[in-house]
């Protein structure tokens, strides 16, 4: 398997010692979606560094922007955005990839009027011809032709930073340019930086059906990232949709809504934190008047120092604490409050009750706040028949793997997480089943906020449902000589079909 050890089965990146710092990003947009959701995403990063205080502000523009002149003014201070000529304007790590040239030219144009950061058009990949939502062509095709040219732009801004910390791949899973050509870069990132952390954000298809090959499409694409890639967050599509009607009051959300939507649920993970443990006051004791005489609530140096914790190394540690098992690399990601934000000022939130609710859509396989099974409860059989219940009932509730939790606003290093932290959660072999961040900055204007990245069995019923309608496809022979064109027959889908059954019984199997 490409970029794996034969014996263990892990990533060269995992359990390497990192430094105490975290690194920079290099984000890669590849195809229509993959750029409309990068622009969203940066921006959202550039909108949250201009609200965080100086420190903050630095670590956001040292992991995912270039600053070419100095960043700082004579008294230390981060200069962003307002200080800045446009020569020196953060410019986003980022490589625009796609095989039509409109989406890359507005994606760059909508990050120069925003006049708070830009695209480098020197990081730039476009042609003429697109790849006719045709996954062979994307991959077979474009992407001997593109590799040479994109791998030089992406080491060229690898360069640029002073301590390299992972690619975060942008995509679709059912076109043609970010799904198959999406998965050839993502291979050949793998082969030229076999070190390095590598994370997929990959938007699923409506079921309903954008494209009539997306079924071919969506498992030849998660085939070949679970074999190159170090974890894969699939974001689908009617789950983002649901969140725009429901839970933002937009009754026809437009793609730029629901990219927005996701943008928020990935800077949620990528934007500076501290690491702590599971338990109230980050699983750490106070000093008591009895015993060390200091007053209540008071902490001596060292306690304070330890309960600050290291800071979060980005993908680094997103692949490492979520994806323990190198048979399963599917991530899904919630977030907790979403709502319209000219009602934020008007809601009251608590700690405890975002939580709650967010074990709850864990437990119930959801990324919607709305419609949660509260009768689910990670309980086993004996206890079912023991308590006079029924059977099976109260363990149907989501499996997960491992979780890593990320708390942002007031009071976040203190609160008490074992609601998500719970062992009852997740396997008994996981050495850190749950792991906990924070930081005491508010996040898209909210006193509080929570992001959760698991590792569970939330993407498989859809992924069940798109192999079974790709089994009907090609027991029919539909549209397969378009692929056979640029070289994907029947061998290659077998074994691509293959590959996604083995980890949805990975999944099955908790």
């Amino acid at each position: 398997r490409r970029g794996t050890s034969p014996r263990t089965g892990q990533r060269p990146s995992q359990g390497r010692c990192f430094p105490s710092m975290p690194g920079s990003v290099v984000t890669v947009q590849l195809g229509q979606c993959g750029n409309q959701v990068g622009t969203e995403l940066f921006s959202t990063l550039a909108r949250e560094a201009v609200a965080c205080s100086g420190s903050t502000r630095d670590e956001i523009l040292d992991a995912f922007f270039r600053t070419p002149n100095a960043r700082r003014d004579r008294a230390g201070s981060s200069k962003f955005p307002d200080d800045f000529p446009e020569a020196s304007t953060p410019t986003a790590r980022a490589v625009l990839i796609d095989m039509e040239p409109k989406v890359v030219q507005s994606s760059v144009r909508i990050a120069k009027k925003s006049g708070r950061w830009r695209f480098d058009t020197t990081r730039t990949l476009a042609f003429q011809a697109g790849s006719g939502n045709n996954w062979a062509r994307g991959y077979n095709t474009y992407g001997g032709q593109v590799r040479e040219t994109a791998c030089e732009l992406i080491r060229k801004e690898v360069e640029q930073c002073d301590f390299f910390g992972g690619f975060l791949l942008l995509q679709s899973m059912a076109g043609g340019t970010g799904a198959g050509l999406g998965a050839y870069v993502a291979q050949a990132l793998r082969d030229e930086h076999p070190h390095a952390p590598l994370l997929n954000h990959c938007v699923w298809p409506y079921e309903s059906g954008e494209v009539i090959v997306q079924s071919y499409n969506t498992l030849l694409t998660a085939s070949a990232l679970l074999d190159c890639s170090d974890g894969v967050i699939v974001a689908q599509n009617d789950s983002l949709h649901k969140t725009c009607v429901k839970q933002l009051r937009l009754p026809r959300p437009t793609f730029t809504d629901m990219n927005s939507v996701a943008a928020k649920q990935l800077a949620g993970v990528l934007l500076p934190s501290a690491n702590r443990e599971v338990g109230e006051n980050g699983g750490l004791i106070r000093m008591g008047d009895d015993k060390n005489g200091g007053g209540p609530g008071m902490m001596d140096t060292k306690t304070k120092n330890a309960r600050n914790g290291r800071k979060t190394h980005g993908l680094h540690d997103v692949v490492t604490d979520v994806c323990c098992f190198p048979a399963a690399r599917l991530l899904s990601l919630r977030q907790l409050p979403v709502l319209p934000q000219k009602s934020v000022e008007f809601e009251t939130f608590t700690w405890p009750g975002l939580l709650k609710r967010t074990r709850q859509m864990l437990l119930s396989g959801t990324t919607l706040e709305e419609g949660l099974d509260w009768g689910l409860e990670p309980t086993g059989g004996s206890t079912e028949k023991r308590d006079g219940k029924t059977p099976g009932r109260r363990n149907a509730y989501t499996k997960c793997f491992a979780s890593s939790l990320f708390l942002r606003g007031g009071n976040s290093d203190l609160v008490d997480a074992s609601a998500v932290g719970d062992p009852c959660l997740y396997p008994p072999w996981v050495p850190k089943p749950c792991s906990v961040n924070w930081s005491n900055s508010k996040f898209d204007g909210k006193e509080m906020s929570v992001t959760l990245l698991s590792n569970c069995q939330t993407p498989c019923p859809p992924i069940g449902r798109m192999l079974s309608r790709a089994y009907q496809m090609k027991s029919a022979g539909a549209y397969k000589h378009q692929y056979a064109e640029h070289g994907v027959g029947d061998d290659e889908f077998a074994e691509a079909f293959a590959r996604v059954e083995d980890v949805l019984a990975t999944y099955r199997a908790l």
